[in-house]
């Protein structure tokens, strides 16, 4: 194996290595072991920075009478003002003058050095992406664990769980802006042979007003000055999820795109930005086949029909139900109607005649029909299993022809949407874990982007939208 490549390391770092030595070798004496060393040299560097971030935040402070900020004038209030921001390496207690926009009479006030710094939720930029993109997969605590870690200072659980929210609010609300600022950035590999697609949903834990009819009302008699939170209740709801693939022709994964939002969010919109993502892949590569690939659900109908509102009119779409949800009717039969155990393999018989024969389905469904007449009895298990399959096939035979598919090394299967909908929950289904819905739409929202691996190119825009030019009226 070639030995890496030696780093390049500049005469400044050269420089800077030298004096923490010396610095170190002050605080942990001769006798110390690497690790002690390690540690004194990332707290010299952790000071430096620290100081080095405050002085730029205090450079920043703005002290005129009047400024302006996007063609308006805005003047210098007397009070004072201060906050707290948090950077990398800790807290920046910063003193400065409010302003308010001229003319207006009790309008919102500004933070200059807010806007110049691109303040985003009381923390530095580089701060606050760090904390989103942890929060995408760990909770506050796992957030603050992490950053402790890794040498860094987190501000508390509670401020990181508050702000993160609101961060991913603003987030999710930008979601498909984003989306088309990482795609103008991204490139799609050459070798793309094919594109799968589909939704699905999840169930999540959802902390909700109760009812007040019947919430439980309190049995205190003595005197309560606190007034207690009203009552709430815990309910699951099902989530949306989507996932675009791309494959090679060998019908090997090269990437997956992510999405998510909360239950009562807009399924179409969901949908439109699945589709416009699968259009852009077509720009470049407009004869792949495009399987939007799905179990039955008929809500998840808005997915085809944004495929063919916003796809070429020559795009090759096909739609099919997942090979998986189908078999799973299936082998309910086999299960209901067979052997224990299934001695005969007919789990394996229906599988090998679907993925061989296109018209496979056709016979299945024959089979399953001679089956109904000739069962035993009324309302029994074998009897329920197999109207149950009969009734899943009925509407759908067009869409369950996979054999040509599947010898073509093309997407039959929703697997790429099953795990999108795995992973999400990973985040949200903690133990203990009930969201209120602004909550889990930020959180939907952030690990969809890190789980494409968009987080970077999607928080770049995202970031400029918190700097604003501050100039001394003239």
């Amino acid at each position: 194996m070639a030995a890496p490549a030696r780093r390049v390391v500049s005469d400044t770092a050269r420089r800077l290595a030298a004096f923490i030595n010396e610095e170190i070798a002050k605080v942990v004496g001769p006798h110390s072991t690497f690790e002690q060393r390690q540690a004194a040299a990332c707290a010299v560097m952790s000071d430096t920075l620290w100081f080095r971030t405050d002085g730029e935040l205090r450079d920043g402070l703005t002290t005129a009478d009047e400024i302006e900020v996007e063609d308006r004038r805005y003047y210098r209030l007397e009070q004072a003002s201060s906050a707290t921001y948090h950077s990398p390496w800790g807290s920046h207690y910063v003193e400065e003058a409010l302003y308010r926009e001229a003319g207006v009479h009790n309008g919102p006030t500004i933070k200059p050095i807010e806007l110049h710094i691109g303040i985003i939720e009381h923390m530095t930029p580089d701060m606050a992406r760090i904390v989103g993109e942890l929060s995408a997969d760990k909770s506050s605590r796992g957030v603050e664990r992490t950053l402790r870690t890794t040498g860094l200072v987190p501000p508390s659980r509670a401020f990181i769980a508050k702000h993160t929210t609101e961060m991913g609010i603003e987030i999710a609300d930008q979601a498909g802006d984003l989306e088309q600022a990482a795609r103008s950035i991204e490139i799609v590999p050459t070798e793309v042979a094919s594109v799968s697609t589909g939704l699905d949903r999840m169930s999540v834990r959802m902390t909700e007003p109760a009812d007040v009819d019947v919430a439980r009302t309190s049995t205190r008699t003595e005197p309560y000055e606190r007034t207690p939170p009203p009552p709430k209740e815990h309910h699951y709801r099902k989530a949306w999820v989507g996932s675009t693939s791309i494959y090679d022709a060998d019908g090997t994964e090269l990437h997956t795109w992510r999405y998510a939002v909360e239950a009562d969010a807009d399924p179409t919109a969901l949908a439109n930005r699945v589709a416009n993502d699968v259009a852009w892949i077509l720009k470049s590569h407009p004869n792949v086949p495009v399987h939007c690939v799905q179990d039955a659900a008929p809500e998840l109908d808005r997915l085809p029909e944004a495929l063919a509102r916003i796809l070429p009119k020559n795009a090759n779409v096909v739609e099919l139900v997942d090979l998986e949800h189908l078999m799973g009717y299936l082998e309910g039969v086999v299960d209901a109607c067979e052997e224990a155990g299934d001695p005969h393999d007919w789990k394996g018989w229906y599988r090998s005649q679907l993925l061989r024969d296109d018209g496979a389905v056709d016979t299945i469904w024959r089979k399953l029909r001679a089956l109904a007449a000739r069962l035993p009895g009324r309302g029994t298990e074998a009897r329920k299993a197999v109207a149950a399959a009969l009734s899943y096939i009925r509407a759908r035979k067009s869409k369950m022809r996979y054999a040509t598919h599947y010898a073509a090394n093309l997407p039959i299967g929703s697997g790429a949407t099953e795990s999108t909908c795995w992973q999400m929950q990973q985040r949200v289904k903690l133990p203990g874990q009930s969201w209120d819905k602004p909550g889990l739409r930020g959180v939907l929202a952030m690990r969809a982007l890190v789980l494409s691996d968009r987080w970077l190119a999607a928080w770049t825009p995202y970031a400029a939208t918190h700097r604003k030019e501050v100039r001394v009226a003239a």
